[in-house]
């Protein structure tokens, strides 16, 4: 390491080669001027890159009154930025494929993100895969499981601004978010 430079100082960190850091004194105020090397600076902008997977989830179900039945899908997006993910990498199974399902996926934990009436002779028979930084995540194939009913509170706040009663069958609904908040 070079005489004069700090081992927690960025000229430490790229190694000291292709670093200068020049510093002067005016009065009481320091200017410090640093010049990165191009392959330090490239892989600074690749490591903030999304590069981990979304994990798909299933939130769970809730029996209607009138016999159909709404699910509800939700996601763990692990990186710290929105992600994108479209076309065939972004399906519903079995088909449509697209069920209006969300595209850009936000940081963190995302519950109920779509959420779908179906009719009562569903068969239980519907998966969500999503592709994403060479990862496949897949909800579970156990859609009608009783043990993912959903509690009363949850139930509630699945549905919080859907109208359930006037949905499009099979598709992630909009939710009214005037009334939320």
């Amino acid at each position: 390491m070079r005489r004069g430079v700090h081992p927690r100082s960025l000229a430490a960190l790229a190694g000291g080669a292709g670093v200068v850091v020049s510093a002067f004194a005016v009065g009481a105020v320091a200017a410090v001027a640093i010049t990165l090397p191009d392959a330090f600076a490239a892989s600074a902008v690749v490591s903030a890159q999304p590069r981990h997977p979304v994990f798909l989830i299933y939130d769970g179900f809730i029996r209607n009154a009138d016999g159909s039945l709404t699910l509800a899908f939700g996601y763990h997006n692990v990186n710290r930025v929105e992600v994108t993910v479209a076309g065939d990498d972004n399906v519903f199974l079995p088909g449509p494929a697209n069920r209006h399902q969300p595209g850009v996926f936000l940081p963190g934990r995302q519950r109920f993100a779509c959420v779908m009436v179906v009719p009562e002779t569903f068969d239980g028979r519907l998966q969500w895969r999503v592709r994403f930084a060479g990862h496949e995540s897949v909800t579970t194939a156990r859609v009608l499981n009783p043990l993912y009913a959903l509690e009363e509170a949850s139930a509630r706040e699945a549905v919080e601004g859907i109208d359930v009663d006037g949905a499009l069958w099979g598709a992630c609904l909009e939710r009214d978010t005037s009334e939320r908040q």
